[in-house]
């Protein structure tokens, strides 16, 4: 969700926002519909063999860094404890030379996808980071894209190998609230379908833009109901508005066991505030 205004998502039917769309001759937006790109990736990792020693613990970030505009800042809150070190951070609200600057002040290597191009001409999308080899990655596109806009919003899925046992790790952005709750519970399952089959290690981390009353607590239900843990469960709210805090930002996991979480409050570049999670390794 971008700076500021969630109430106006809530209080507009997509009927009206369709109509003001053809009133004022909003742009559609520019969506990259391709199943296999645009897609970057790079290594920035230190070169050398992975280490021999199993982990203790696996870390988990998600942060949605607002169009990537606070690049630096963020780089910053991602340098410091309890950021600090992540094993693995899905990112939102990217585009390239973004992500790459980040992975290479972070030694992690990277892949990206684009959903959509901002009226800026900037790219929108997902990433994952990983101090761990990246094996495989793919891109799920989202139902229903937002009426107003005509926006596609998908998910970026990357294999991770930690230590010989492959992990799949999801960065999501669902829609906003324009699309009603059952349009990003159609999303979330998407998601879900898709990994289903790939590994009995996932993590699914996001921004899911539960701004609107009851869309926290079904969507917490439909991850559970399909065997996922709600891992960061208690954390709080992960954005700051006019109106208040707002609880956006999750990360759900299936096969791991959460040891430690909870929320960078401190100035990071964004609305949202990072989101981190500790599992227990080995699984």
């Amino acid at each position: 969700m971008r700076h500021g205004a969630p109430w106006k998502w809530l209080a507009a039917p997509p009927c009206a926002l369709l109509l003001l769309t053809l009133l004022t001759g909003c742009p559609l937006a520019e969506n990259y519909t391709e199943d296999t790109g645009p897609r970057y990736s790079g290594d920035h990792r230190a070169p050398g063999p992975v280490s021999a020693e199993a982990p203790s613990s696996v870390t988990v970030v998600t942060f949605n860094l607002a169009f990537a505009e606070q690049v630096t800042e963020a780089i910053t809150a991602l340098q410091r404890p309890p950021l600090a070190g992540a094993d693995v951070i899905a990112m939102q609200e990217m585009d390239a030379s973004a992500v790459d600057r980040i992975a290479k002040e972070l030694g992690l290597s990277y892949v990206y996808y684009p959903a959509s191009v901002q009226v800026d001409d900037d790219d929108f999308g997902n990433a994952l980071l990983s101090r761990w080899p990246i094996t495989a990655d793919w891109k799920i596109h989202l139902p229903h894209d937002d009426p107003y806009h005509q926006r596609r919003r998908i998910a970026v899925v990357a294999t991770l190998d930690i230590h010989g046992t492959p992990v799949q790790v999801v960065s999501v952005h669902n829609a906003t609230p324009i699309v009603g709750l059952g349009g990003r519970l159609d999303q979330a399952e998407t998601i879900i379908n898709a990994l289903e089959g790939t590994g009995p290690l996932q993590v699914i981390a996001g921004d899911f833009n539960t701004s609107d009353p009851g869309s926290l607590g079904q969507t917490v239900k439909l991850f559970s109901k399909r065997g996922f843990q709600w891992a960061s469960e208690g954390v709080g709210d992960t954005v700051d508005s006019v109106l208040g805090g707002f609880p956006l930002d999750f990360v759900f996991s299936q096969g791991l066991v959460p040891m430690e979480r909870g929320v960078d409050r401190r100035p990071a570049g964004s609305d949202h505030h990072p989101v981190w999670v500790r599992f227990a390794w080995p699984p």
